[in-house]
């Protein structure tokens, strides 16, 4: 029977984490046909766990590194449900996962896209994971209001099949934030992006130091050239060298305590429990301020051949 829902993971070596994520995917309450399929592009043997293991995933193996972006278009073009859903392989989905999720789009049937919260599903005493989590789901914590939202991250997110058809998919020149550019011009368009904080994924970041730098100062890059592409709070600032000379000092500590901020008022458990977390969230922040003056100085123009198109890899 042809699925209703396609469920789409990107992957590269995910040997870690996968048991856990496709477990959680194959053990779903809901009732109706729906496809798993992985879109793997590891050298650490993730392929041949999840084909032994597995065998009712669809894998998609490829034989060179591929960016998230590109591997979900992948797995979109091979799959078959109306309705698309996305998690990252390391993400754990509660059991319901699936079925909330096709209740919200038949309750909201001209929605385009319906995506929820995110936790940090680490163990407690890795500080590294905290800092992680502070940094990147801010806006995104269970905590936070629903509604309809500008954006939402790909590792807990749905989109009825037909944006894709419409829009194209997304622009993997914009890693890890072409998400973002996705749903910019997604909403400008006039569709609606619904936030739903009770559908909640785990999220197991990588509690490796050096990986955390590494990724902040990477968003930070790509966060600079989006704000010189899109209309966004900051653009400005990346838009212009003199205004990035004159007010850079501040843009690490407003983004710190907007950070802390918003913690201290819906979650502050988080801060109060893991206080070393907030000085290796500070740490990073100068990696992440690194990498925005990377993306502020480069002399080439920012994929502007994508200002007025529809597209994420």
């Amino acid at each position: 029977m042809k699925p209703n829902v396609s469920v789409v993971i990107p992957s590269y070596n995910s040997k870690r984490t996968i048991r856990e994520c496709l477990a959680a995917l194959v053990q779903q309450t809901y009732t109706e046909p729906y496809e798993v399929i992985l879109v793997d592009s590891s050298d650490d043997g993730t392929h041949a766990l999840v084909a032994e293991e597995f065998p009712q995933v669809k894998l998609i193996h490829l034989n060179t590194k591929t960016d998230p972006g590109t591997a979900r278009r992948l797995g979109v073009e091979a799959s078959s449900g109306n309705l698309i859903l996305f998690i990252d392989s390391d993400c754990i989905a509660p059991p319901d996962w699936i079925e909330r999720y096709v209740e919200m789009h038949t309750r909201f049937p001209d929605v385009a896209a319906i995506g929820g919260a995110v936790i940090n599903g680490n163990d407690p005493r890795i500080l590294t994971s905290w800092a992680g989590y502070i940094a990147e789901f801010r806006e995104f914590i269970p905590e936070q209001p629903g509604g309809f939202v500008q954006h939402l991250p790909t590792l807990n997110l749905s989109y009825k099949r037909w944006v894709f058809e419409k829009y194209g998919f997304f622009d993997h020149r914009y890693y890890p934030q072409e998400d973002l550019v996705f749903n910019y011009n997604l909403v400008r368009s006039g569709e609606k992006i619904l936030f739903e904080p009770s559908i909640v994924v785990k999220h197991k970041h990588n509690p490796s130091f050096r990986a955390f730098l590494q990724h902040q100062k990477r968003i930070g890059r790509i966060t600079a050239i989006v704000l010189r592409l899109l209309p966004l709070e900051g653009s400005a600032i990346a838009r212009s060298k003199l205004r990035f000379f004159l007010l850079a000092p501040l843009l690490p500590i407003v983004k710190f305590l907007r950070t802390l901020f918003v913690f201290l008022r819906k979650e502050p458990n988080i801060v109060l429990r893991h206080p070393g977390a907030i000085i290796i969230f500070a740490i990073g922040l100068m990696y992440w301020f690194a990498g925005f003056t990377q993306g502020v100085l480069t002399n080439m123009e920012p994929f502007g051949e994508a200002r007025n198109h529809h597209s994420h890899a």
